[in-house]
């Protein structure tokens, strides 16, 4: 928390960089509430890996959301990121080729929910 001392009624809206398992929400939500009794009306990220949660068969975010019970919401997700870079190029140069496509592809095969 950056700059405000909460009190209890408090509504918050909890911002992160990027979402992967949802450990950080884990580590988070227990600080907001014992500072005071405070409504979490949401969770932002601003990049969703699509990874694969606890439960293995939905996200992270989706899961953060069931277990807290607040909405979730990303700016982007991994797999937005994959088809706005797939060959096409920035600043002159490809980000994302076919090869390490693949490879991306692999890892999600793994790691991502279906």
């Amino acid at each position: 928390l950056l700059g405000i001392k909460l009190t209890n009624g408090d509504r918050v809206v909890i911002i992160e960089d990027v979402t992967t398992s949802g450990k950080s929400i884990e580590e988070t939500f227990p600080i907001l509430k014992q500072q005071a009794n405070v409504e979490v009306k949401g969770l932002i990220v601003s990049l969703n890996r699509n990874e694969k949660g606890k439960s293995g068969n939905k996200t992270a975010l989706d899961e953060v959301k069931e277990l807290y019970g607040f909405e979730t919401a990303a700016i982007v997700s991994m797999p937005e990121v994959v088809e706005c870079l797939h060959n096409k190029e920035v600043k002159g140069k490809v980000v994302i080729d076919d090869e390490l496509k693949g490879r991306i592809d692999a890892y999600y095969a793994e790691y991502g929910v279906k």
